[in-house]
């Protein structure tokens, strides 16, 4: 049998054998947080920003759980940078995710008028990154996942040409 046919998931299964001290010995808290791998959706509009009279914003993410445990993402904040302006966001809604599962992470804020403004002003001019922590439990350890820096979003922006003039 060719190694590379095995699903993940079974390969991970003979871990049931192994004592739980050594789990947590092995999966540190810095190894499952890199197990679980984040970014923006690849498909259609991940990230859009409405810049019409009710301004908002609203990020799809993708959660990737690589690890061999069940993990529960327990809370997350979030700083959107955005035409010289920046917005916080939070994630309260638990959500397991299971091992090898992709999981869509939403998020959604209102943008206040004066950072509305700005942003028409500056949106062509000025980087988009996201940062970021998340919070996962695990039957092993409570972790921590830091989004450092994401950087490279595109968003669509819609109605950036009324509030030019404000």
């Amino acid at each position: 049998m060719v190694i590379e046919t095995i699903p993940i998931q079974s390969v991970w299964l003979l871990l049931r054998l192994v004592p739980g001290f050594l789990l947590r010995w092995y999966f540190t808290r810095e190894r499952l947080a890199q197990l679980i791998y984040i970014d923006i959706r690849p498909r259609y509009d991940p990230v859009v920003v409405d810049l019409g009279q009710t301004a908002n914003f609203t990020l799809y993410l993708q959660a990737i759980n690589l690890s061999p445990f069940c993990v529960e993402l327990d809370r997350a904040s979030f700083c959107f940078r955005f035409g010289g302006t920046t917005q916080n966001a939070s994630i309260l809604k638990k959500q397991t995710i299971t091992p090898g599962e992709i999981a869509m992470l939403y998020i959604s804020e209102t943008i206040p008028d004066g950072h509305a403004n700005q942003m028409a002003k500056q949106h062509k001019d000025n980087p988009v990154v996201l940062d970021g922590n998340i919070e996962f439990n695990c039957k092993v350890h409570s972790f921590a996942k830091t989004l450092g820096h994401l950087d490279g979003i595109n968003p669509k922006v819609y109605n950036a040409q009324f509030r030019t003039d404000a």
